[in-house]
């Protein structure tokens, strides 16, 4: 029915002839045909519209860099600038820091990918390969990552400042090359180093044993926000891959040496950031995605772990199987006698 100009539908017919006596009575004119109201449509939010998009697909980024060329720190410092920023959008599930170099791969890179999955958490199989500096030929800017990590999970995202274009800062588009790994290892006249095609590589180098880290978002200026700990903890174990370039050398030095060879060290071949967006408190840490090595939400005390006993946890999973340490125990490593008389001359106690 109208009244004047507007429209009104009445679907029980007692109700309907209430309305026509009502008119009669008002003299308002009447038109005594049904019909259907117009439906209603309300445009949702850009948010809502990237919240759904989110349930369907996740983003995956790695960031492979390499460990000879001491990038560790670079990369954990960009893994902390995307997450960052990309805090609150679940369409980015997780970020994995991967050491790389010799001689199971060549020295200098710096990759950034963005691997896609769907909502039952199945691998798409298909790289988007985001930077890689032997193409670029310079380390990005973090507002360049951003940029193209938006454009995946949220392209309606304001990133502020970093949505300046490249060079707005006055920064140049290319760079001096960085000194690479290889380029590093300079030839002694009296010790020359072997190839490593000619080396037989010890099969610790392809355990490929990895370390993820789940922690709280909360809020992002808040002491709920676990990824600076989370951000420390993977430096801490990141950098057992120091020790094994140090061992590499050395091995090459003594001509794949079985001694040598029996003291490869053990290191984590990669860590995963996983942000949690629900929970406050959240610190799960666990190693090649089965075996619990550390769990907040279960210690007695509010304190978290120490990043150097977390590391010599993971170190006991991997080589032994199980964890012998725990949160309240004193773990002292005591120095050898020739550990100690080095220490001694060191430090001029004699």
């Amino acid at each position: 029915m109208m009244f004047g100009k507007r429209y009104y539908v009445a679907s029980n017919p007692l109700v309907a002839c209430t309305m026509m006596i009502l008119a009669a009575i008002s003299h308002v004119k009447l038109v005594t045909s049904f019909v259907v109201a117009p439906r209603t449509v309300v445009a949702p939010s850009l948010s809502k519209l990237y919240m759904s998009s989110s349930d369907e697909s996740e983003v995956h980024i790695s960031i492979e860099y390499c460990s000879g060329c001491q990038w560790m720190l670079r990369s954990t410092w960009m893994a902390s600038e995307i997450l960052t920023t990309f805090a609150s959008d679940a369409s980015l599930s997780s970020l994995s820091l991967i050491p790389k170099g010799p001689p199971l791969s060549e020295g200098g890179i710096f990759r950034i990918t963005a691997k896609r999955n769907n909502s039952q958490g199945a691998d798409s199989g298909k790289n988007t390969l985001l930077w890689d500096r032997k193409i670029e030929g310079r380390f990005p800017e973090s507002k360049e990552v951003k940029q193209l990590i938006r454009d995946l999970v949220d392209p309606g995202k304001d990133l502020g400042h970093s949505d300046k274009q490249q060079g707005d800062d006055g920064s140049s588009s290319k760079e001096a090359d960085c000194v690479e790994c290889k380029e590093q290892q300079q030839d002694d006249p009296k010790q020359k180093l072997q190839e490593s095609s000619e080396l037989a590589i010890p099969d610790i180098f392809y355990n490929q044993d990895k370390v993820s880290i789940e922690y709280s978002t909360g809020v992002v200026s808040s002491p709920d926000n676990g990824l600076y700990r989370a951000n420390f903890y993977a430096n801490e174990l990141l950098s057992c891959a120091y020790e094994r370039n140090t061992w590499w050398k050395q091995y090459q030095l003594d001509n794949g040496d079985e001694k040598t060879a029996a003291s490869a060290p053990v290191v984590v071949d990669k860590v995963t950031l996983i942000p949690n967006r629900k929970l406050i408190g959240t610190m799960k840490i666990e190693l090649n995605e089965e075996m619990a090595i550390y769990d907040h939400s279960k210690e007695a005390d509010d304190e978290y772990i120490d990043a150097s006993r977390l590391r010599k946890m993971v170190i006991r999973a991997i080589t032994h199987g199980d964890i012998s340490l725990s949160s309240g125990e004193i773990d002292i490593d005591l120095l050898d006698e020739e550990e100690a008389e080095d220490a001694r001359k060191y430090f001029g106690v004699f």
